[in-house]
C-alpha cells in the first residue's frame, strides 16, 4: 500500500505532536505520511518549493489554507480543520477535536472521495483502459458490454482491442467489403511513416474502421498477422489512440489490453484518463496482481502514482463474499461484477452480450467512469 502524502498545518505544536505520534505508532503509519507545519511562512515556502514531491492532501487551519489558495490556482486537495467544524471557504471541513482514529479515517475518506480520474476538457473523448494481471479475467467481456451499454445511452463508442490475439474475432459481425476500407495493417504502416516525418495531419481514421453491430461500436478489423502487434511500439500505440480521439467521432474509447506489461499496455496506462483493473477472487489473480503492481511501482514510480489515482479495481465473477486477501496496494475494491453461471461454457458468442444482471452492473461501472457524459444523452448525441 502506498501511504497518502499529507501536509498538516496547525499553529499549535501541542495539537500536532500527539497526532503525529499516534500515526507513527498505529496502523495508520502504513496509510499516511505526514509533514507538519506550525508556521504559515514555512508552510508556504514548502508548498511553493516542493514540485517534485507534491503532497496529495493538505489538512490545515484556515489561517494556513487561505493565504495558500490566494497565491494562484491550486490543484492539491485540501481540508479545513476548525474547532466547530465550520469554514468560510467552499470546501471540505472537519472538526478539529475528535477521537484520533475517527479524525484520521475521515481524512482518508475525504482524500479518496476528492480524488478523481484525469480531468477532461469539454467535448474531449473519454478514454478507458481495461487491465488485468491474469488471463481469462473477463477483460474483453467487460469491454464489449461497456461499449454496448454506452451506445444504448446515446454515446458514440470506439472499441480498440490491443491484444496480441484479438479475441473479438470470434464474434459475428457485418464487415465492409475489402474495397471499402484500407484496414488496420495499412493504418499501422501509415502511422510508422508519419512518425518518421512527425506529421500525422494527413491520416484520417474514417477509412480504416468497421462497425461491430453486436456491440454497436466501431472497431478495427482484427489483424491476421500477429507479428504486427508484437512489433508495435509504445509511441505507435499512443498515436493510434490519439488519432481515434482527435477524429472527433467518438464520445468514448475503450482500450482492451493483453495481460503482460508490454509497450501497448504501458501506452494505455499513460493515455487513458480512467483505468479499470479486473481482479478475480482466487489466489493466482491476487498474487499476480500484487507482483505486477509491485513491478510497476519499482520501475516507474511517477507513472505508478498517477496510474493508481486514475484506477478502479473491480472484482469480476463476484459471488457475494471475498475469500482471498487483496493485494497490499488496495484497501478495498471499487466495485464488483457478478458471476454468471450460464457463461461457464459459452457456445454462442452472443450470450455474453445479453445478461441483464451483468449489463446492470456494467452500466453502474460506466456511470462511475463517464457519468458526466450520460445525463446529456437521453435524446441521442451526434459527434463528427
Amino acid at each position: 500500500m502506498i501511504p497518502t502524502r499529507i501536509v498538516l498545518a496547525v499553529a499549535e505544536k501541542e495539537y500536532i505532536d500527539p497526532l503525529v505520534s499516534y500515526v507513527h505508532n498505529s496502523e495508520y503509519r502504513d496509510k499516511m505520511c505526514i509533514s507538519a507545519f506550525t508556521e504559515v511562512d514555512k508552510f508556504l515556502q514548502y508548498m511553493n518549493g516542493n514540485e517534485k514531491e507534491r503532497p496529495e492532501l493538505i489538512v490545515g487551519e484556515l489561517s494556513f489554507i487561505e493565504p495558500w489558495l490566494k497565491q494562484s490556482e491550486q490543484t492539491v486537495t485540501w481540508i479545513v480543520l476548525n474547532e466547530m467544524g465550520q469554514s468560510s471557504l467552499q470546501g471540505p471541513v472537519l472538526s478539529k477535536y475528535q477521537p484520533l482514529p475517527q479524525l484520521l479515517e475521515s481524512i482518508l475518506d475525504l482524500s479518496r472521495s476528492q480524488s478523481s480520474p484525469r480531468s477532461r476538457a469539454m467535448g474531449e473523448t473519454a478514454m478507458i483502459g481495461i487491465l488485468s494481471a491474469v488471463g481469462g479475467s473477463g477483460k474483453t467481456t467487460t469491454a464489449l458490454n461497456m461499449a454496448k451499454q454506452l451506445n444504448s445511452k446515446g454515446l458514440s463508442v470506439f472499441y480498440l482491442n490491443l491484444e496480441t490475439v484479438n479475441s473479438t474475432a470470434v464474434f459475428p459481425r457485418q464487415i465492409r467489403s475489402r474495397e471499402s476500407g484500407q484496414g488496420l495493417s495499412r493504418l499501422l504502416y501509415d502511422l510508422q511513416a508519419a512518425q518518421e516525418s512527425k506529421d500525422y495531419s494527413s491520416i484520417s481514421v474514417a477509412s480504416y474502421i468497421v462497425h461491430h453491430e453486436g456491440i454497436k461500436a466501431d472497431i478495427f478489423e482484427p489483424l491476421t498477422n500477429i507479428k504486427e502487434w508484437i512489433q508495435m511500439s509504445k509511441n505507435n500505440a499512443s498515436q493510434l489512440m490519439k488519432l481515434i480521439a482527435n477524429s472527433g467521432r467518438y464520445d468514448v474509447i475503450i482500450a482492451d489490453t493483453d495481460t503482460s506489461a508490454d509497450e501497448r499496455c504501458e501506452a494505455v496506462m499513460e493515455c487513458c484518463g480512467s483505468l479499470v483493473w479486473l481482479l478475480l477472487d482466487d489466489v493466482i489473480s491476487m498474487y499476480k496482481s500484487e507482483k505486477w503492481l509491485s513491478y510497476l511501482e519499482r520501475n516507474n514510480p511517477p507513472l505508478f502514482m498517477d496510474m493508481m489515482s486514475r484506477s478502479k479495481f473491480i472484482m469480476n465473477r463476484y459471488v457475494g463474499t471475498l475469500t482471498n486477501t487483496l493485494p497490499t496496494y488496495l484497501e478495498q475494491i471499487d466495485g464488483v461484477l457478478p458471476y454468471i453461471p450460464s457463461w461457464k461454457q459459452v457456445c454462442h458468442e452472443e450470450i455474453i452480450l445479453s445478461s441483464p444482471i451483468f449489463q446492470r452492473d456494467i452500466l453502474h461501472l460506466c456511470r462511475d467512469l463517464v457519468g458526466d457524459l450520460l445525463p446529456n444523452v437521453d435524446g441521442g448525441q451526434s459527434r463528427g
